[in-house]
């Protein structure tokens, strides 16, 4: 017996020694972005196609499912986000052509269309605000050392205010995490319409009961 539990003891702790090993883990800041809040999206939209798409793509939207969901005509998205090189219908992708990413940073940039649903929007949020210059004077970030990616707010990070940097970093990882999921506020006003049906069904169904056993001895 004491064997056994000697033995569930090692395959408990094993757990806590395998994160303890891992070292401490990043405070990631809220971004406390809103998917209701269209201006914030069509601002992060704008922000994304000036600042991410030089290297990043969202292979799996198209312009004109964005236009929809955010609130904007065929035209305008095409005007705001491609600058009229691209039609409504194209899937929206880099604009870097292909080889240059390995030959200038070293590495192929991610698609993002998953990212934050991957990740999480305040390691977005966070990401982007962590970068920070060395005594040298070269750029590194806290939350992904060594990373590839140049820091792309750096004009907003020193010709804007504190509170407009931060916006703006919200406001990407706002379209972001709508990107991740562009049904997400769809599910979640039809899912409480669902459980709002069941629990009238649950009721309904309650009383049918009662008046089935009603005239029933038990």
């Amino acid at each position: 017996m004491k064997k056994l539990i000697a033995i569930a003891s090692f395959y408990l702790m094993l757990p806590l020694s395998v994160m303890a090993a891992g070292g401490p883990a990043i405070e990631l800041e809220p971004a406390q972005n809103n998917l209701r809040d269209q201006d914030s999206l069509q601002r992060g939209a704008v922000l994304f196609s000036n600042y991410c798409m030089a290297c990043h793509s969202l292979k799996y939207m198209r312009y004109n499912r964005i236009a929809r969901d955010i609130g904007w005509s065929d035209e305008e998205v095409v005007a705001k986000m491609a600058y009229g090189q691209n039609k409504v219908v194209d899937d929206v992708t880099t604009r870097m052509l292909p080889g240059v990413a390995l030959d200038v940073l070293g590495t192929e940039p991610p698609d993002l269309s998953l990212m934050a649903r991957l990740k999480g929007t305040d390691y977005i949020y966070t990401f982007l605000r962590a970068y920070h210059q060395d005594e040298n004077g070269n750029w590194d970030n806290t939350v992904l050392k060594g990373t590839s990616m140049p820091n792309v707010l750096e004009g907003i990070q020193r010709h804007a205010s504190s509170e407009d940097y931060a916006q703006a970093a919200r406001d990407i990882a706002n379209f972001l995490e709508y990107a991740g999921e562009p049904g997400k506020m769809q599910r979640l006003d039809l899912g409480w319409k669902v459980i709002a049906f069941l629990l009238v069904l649950l009721l309904l169904t309650y009383i049918l009961k009662k008046e089935y056993w009603r005239d029933i001895k038990h």
